[in-house]
């Protein structure tokens, strides 16, 4: 007789490998794998020893039963992942049409046995009253995920807290969720615990409060002031540029004046590295600003009114070593170095950014800094590093035009400020110098357009001489030397 139940066998096998690739729920097709193993047991059962078999017919009927369970989680996953994928229908449609063809399976094989299955729901109130309350728990886990699909709210995705639990949803079930903690553990919450408990969805963009406190003799609006510079300026990694960060004072407490730091935090459950970065940024923005952190104590004590100060640097060795001062003598170094101003940035701090006025240069005292340009295309790509040593901005400082680049701190980096007050006495006395410093300020330029424009270096060169000279009048211009002085 021929029997058709290999060759279904191979086209549940074949379906299964096909939908592997589109299959959202592979543990589906492992089930279905599984119940074919058990058909194949039983068939091979069937071959060899016959005789330990009830009988032919209760045979196939369980072997049937077994292929129709293994077709049943291909076919669910063929109409849910592959025909209506586009659809969107709830994860718990799929799971109750699992249930109810296990039980639709179940009973059609129960009544092929010749078991009474009519007699089994008539006579059964009592035992179902007994397993209904025994599978409560587990009734209102499959309720509450049922509300949570139907309600939405909760997603996949989301960062949410429940009681003590934090973290992100992995996915949701008919009967639990899961969650995946910060620390990178994974946490199976009941639904019904879910839909009996208050549940907070961060959102993508939320605003976050950190403290700083100063003593009552620094006034709060140059606080405010240099928090909110800091933090507009150059953002720190995930925190939000709109809304702006804001410095609010929060409480004028004894001894002290405490402020809030109000940022909008861009990454749920990650908000540790951005709250670091924020603290790091603030400690050298108030140190810039004249405003350095210190401890704030309620214990009067009494100290010396002389307070050590770090080694300063020796000025003349930080100018002596910029180009466009070489013709300088130590005397006159020492007169602008009395007038640099000693900062300090955060690693990804900006320094100075493309498009800005400013009428100062930097000299890189420790640390890195990467100049990058932007394109008029939106581009952005680092053409140089500056390291200890070096200099940047001549160009703002002489003539006063806009930064052609942007200065970024890749390490701490220490560095002096010369604006243009600090030259304006000694041009003023020695205008032969803006010549000489045209010609360096040339220079630099051509270098930085051969990176920048792609330019061949004998391009380059042709128009050095044509910039040194315009260079030189917008020195003069922006200095008010006359022209024609030398």
């Amino acid at each position: 007789m021929y029997d058709p139940l290999p060759w279904i066998s191979l086209v549940i096998i074949a379906l299964s490998i096909a939908l592997w690739r589109v299959a959202h729920e592979r543990a589906r097709l492992r089930t279905s794998w599984g119940f074919l193993i058990l058909w194949v047991v039983l068939w091979i059962i069937h071959l060899l020893v016959p005789s330990w078999l009830p009988s032919s017919t209760a045979f196939d009927n369980d072997a049937l039963a077994l292929l129709e369970l293994a077709g049943l989680q291909v076919a669910v996953v063929l109409v849910f992942d592959f025909l209506l994928r586009r659809v969107h229908l709830p994860k718990f449609v799929s799971e109750i049409v699992i249930v109810v063809g296990y039980i639709a399976i179940i009973f059609h094989l129960l009544y092929k046995l010749g078991v009474n299955v009519t007699g089994i729901f008539a006579t059964s109130a009592v035992a179902t009253a007994v397993v209904g309350l025994a599978l409560q728990d587990m009734l209102a886990n499959i309720a509450g995920g049922i509300a949570l699909e139907l309600e939405g709210g909760v997603s996949v995705g989301d960062f949410i807290t429940c009681d003590d639990v934090s973290g992100w949803v992995q996915h949701v079930r008919l009967r639990h969720t899961a969650i995946k903690t910060a620390a990178g553990n994974t946490v199976i919450l009941p639904n019904s615990h879910l839909t009996r408990s208050p549940v907070h969805i961060c959102a993508k963009l939320h605003r976050h409060l950190i403290p700083i406190s100063m003593p009552y003799h620094i006034n709060p609006q140059e606080v405010i002031d240099a928090v909110e510079f800091a933090l507009r300026k150059t953002p720190p990694p995930g925190v939000a540029t709109s809304p702006a960060p804001q410095c609010l004072i929060q409480e004028m407490a004894p001894g002290q004046i405490r402020y809030h730091a109000a940022v909008w935090l861009t990454e749920p459950g990650r908000e540790i590295h951005a709250i670091s970065a924020v603290n790091n940024r603030l400690y050298f923005a108030l140190q810039r600003a004249g405003l350095p952190p210190s401890e704030i104590t309620t214990v009067v004590e009494m100290r010396d009114g002389h307070v050590a100060q770090p080694d300063k640097l020796d000025p003349v060795d930080v100018l002596r070593r910029t180009p466009i001062l070489r013709l300088l003598s130590d005397e006159d170094l020492f007169e602008i170095g009395a007038k640099l101003h000693h900062l300090s940035f955060a690693p990804g701090e900006h320094i100075v950014r493309q498009g800005e006025e400013g009428a100062s240069m930097y000299f890189i005292v420790s640390g890195s800094v990467a100049i990058l340009y932007r394109s008029p295309d939106g581009s952005e790509r680092q053409i140089s590093l500056i390291e200890p040593g070096d200099f940047l901005g001549e160009a703002s400082l002489l003539t006063g035009e806009i930064r052609s680049a942007s200065a970024v701190a890749q390490t701490r980096v220490d560095c002096c400020r010369l604006d243009k007050e600090g030259m304006q006495d000694i041009l003023a006395r020695r205008p032969e110098l803006a010549e000489d410093m045209s010609v360096v300020m040339a220079h630099r330029q051509m270098e930085l357009s051969v990176v920048r424009e792609r330019i061949d270096l004998e391009t380059a060169r042709s128009r050095e001489a044509e910039s040194q000279t315009q260079l030189l009048k917008r020195i003069r211009r922006f200095f008010g030397i006359p022209n024609g002085i030398v």
